[in-house]
């Protein structure tokens, strides 16, 4: 299981972006996150840049995954159907859900979920 953001794991650092100029001044090798946004996810491939959209809705899952997005970040609610559908359309993209407490760990792990983040 992947685990990001935890004090305990010493991992990459996503850095959360509203636009393209926010982009150009994350440091070099940045996993850029955002939200769901055809302009940003369009740039950030076009780029080759390793990029995580957060996303809401199965629509939004599959768009994402076929843009070739690194990490889907997804609510609880929303994870183990994100999850079953990457794991049946075999997406590179790893589901990660976003974490409120350790408790979430747990849960990921009994779900088969790919990973978390604690944002």
């Amino acid at each position: 299981m992947l685990i990001f953001h935890h004090s305990f794991i010493e991992n990459q650092q996503f850095y959360k972006v509203t636009s393209i100029d926010e982009i150009k001044n994350t440091p070099p090798n940045s996993i850029i996150l955002s939200d769901f946004d055809k302009t940003i996810i369009t740039y950030a491939k076009d780029q080759q840049l390793t990029f995580a959209i957060q996303v809401t809705t199965i629509v939004e899952l599959v768009l994402a995954a076929a843009s070739q997005a690194s990490f889907l970040l997804v609510s609880k609610g929303f994870s183990t159907i994100a999850q079953q559908i990457a794991d049946d359309y075999m997406y590179d993209a790893k589901i990660l859900l976003i974490g409120n407490s350790e408790e979430d760990i747990e849960f990921c792990a009994l779900n088969g979920i790919d990973g978390i983040i604690f944002l």
